[in-house]
């Protein structure tokens, strides 16, 4: 294979038409969220049983992002005050030592908040699980014939793991994106304003390519959604499951 077709394969696949999702009928895409604050609340104070455990990751994280712009602040002071000048290369190995424990601090907090993260993630999960569980069964048989064929299974598995997905890993990259953003903002403005408020002009750039992206996938996911329903809706009809359900 040459480099040009192993470029180019991933990219030779029927194109999605992204009308389609306009077509979807999600009969719970329809209804915008009532209450997503009072939603985010409840999760929080599920959360809070493990609020020493959330204080210790989000310690960890303040860390970890301060060690993430510490490294690269000491490496710059070994190049222009040890390798690009004439000065003795002793204080370029304590340096070195410096930038070592450095990267190995860094290592094991980022190894904790995730560690600990998922803890934390996992006993909600199993909270938020075995109260849904709970409240299935005082729901009346009325509740369940008006439901098609795999909606309640896409509740209790499909939007539970999603947000299992968000706990383990999104609060911790959003909290840790915040803090190393300003503190490299800081950083870069002490170092040189000039060169930093030219390197800051790429921002614009980025968030109209986040809104390009975005506008794609979100049409692209009700699909993944609608694809999955419906194949839980088939499992649900045959009564059994199989290694394909």
């Amino acid at each position: 294979m040459s480099v040009k077709q192993f470029l180019t394969e991933p990219f030779k696949h029927d194109k999605i038409d992204l009308s389609e999702a306009k077509r979807v009928d999600d009969p719970r895409a329809k209804p915008k969220v009532r209450d997503w604050k009072g939603t985010l609340k409840r999760i929080w104070n599920m959360m809070m049983s493990e609020k020493w455990r959330l204080l210790f990751v989000f310690l960890m994280v303040v860390i970890s992002s301060a060690l993430a712009i510490l490294g690269p602040t000491m490496i710059g002071r070994a190049v222009d005050d040890y390798i690009n000048t004439d000065r003795e290369s002793a204080g370029l190995g304590q340096v070195m030592i410096w930038l070592f424990w450095i990267y190995v601090f860094y290592s094991l907090a980022m190894f904790l908040q995730q560690y600990v993260m998922i803890g934390i993630a996992q006993n909600t999960v199993y909270d938020l699980r075995k109260q849904l569980f709970n409240q299935l069964h005082l729901l009346p048989i009325a509740f369940f014939d008006k439901r098609q064929f795999g909606e309640i299974m896409s509740r209790v598995t499909n939007d539970v793991d999603n947000v299992s997905n968000t706990l383990n890993s999104s609060v911790i990259q959003i909290f840790s994106s915040v803090l190393t953003l300003i503190g490299t903002v800081a950083v870069m403005l002490y170092l040189s304003p000039l060169l930093a408020l030219v390197t800051l002009t790429i921002i614009p750039m980025m968030v109209l390519g986040m809104k390009w992206i975005t506008k794609r996938t979100g049409p692209l996911f009700k699909i993944q959604q609608k694809t999955f329903r419906g194949h839980e809706r088939l499992c649900g009809r045959d009564h059994f499951w199989s290694e394909n359900c």
